[in-house]
């Protein structure tokens, strides 16, 4: 059993964060996402929502941005496996596209739901 180490506790964060950025930098779907938490984010906040709407839409934007880095890092890594096209690789390069597509379809459900009733205020 190996000792705990604070340095590669800490490492971890940053490589965890290096990850991060780089998806931001590189994949428009991400940069998508990131535009759109923060929207959100903003809304959130103009609307000060109850710390139980904030907690509901939280979980919904982090699922669809947890679901796309699982979705490009399975992409990479298909990609860097078997190159070339392939029948099986483009059903899961699919298939993973479809639980973004549904991350993201309920996170707006979410959205719609929690933020309609303060948009109607401001009418």
């Amino acid at each position: 059993m190996s000792h705990f180490s604070y340095r590669r506790f800490f490492n971890s964060f940053r490589y965890a964060i290096r990850g991060l950025v780089r998806l931001i930098l590189t994949e428009q779907n991400a940069r998508v996402h990131f535009v759109a938490t923060m929207l959100v984010g903003a809304c959130a906040y103009f609307f000060h929502l109850s710390r139980l709407e904030a907690v509901v839409l939280f979980f919904a934007v982090v699922l669809v941005f947890a679901v796309e880095i699982i979705n490009t890092a399975i992409e990479k890594l298909l990609d860097l496996v078997h190159p070339e096209n392939h029948e099986q690789i483009a059903f899961i390069k699919d298939a993973l596209a479809g639980a973004v597509l549904i991350a993201a379809v309920i996170a707006s459900v979410v959205g719609i739901l929690i933020f309609t009733p303060y948009i109607k205020q401001l009418l």
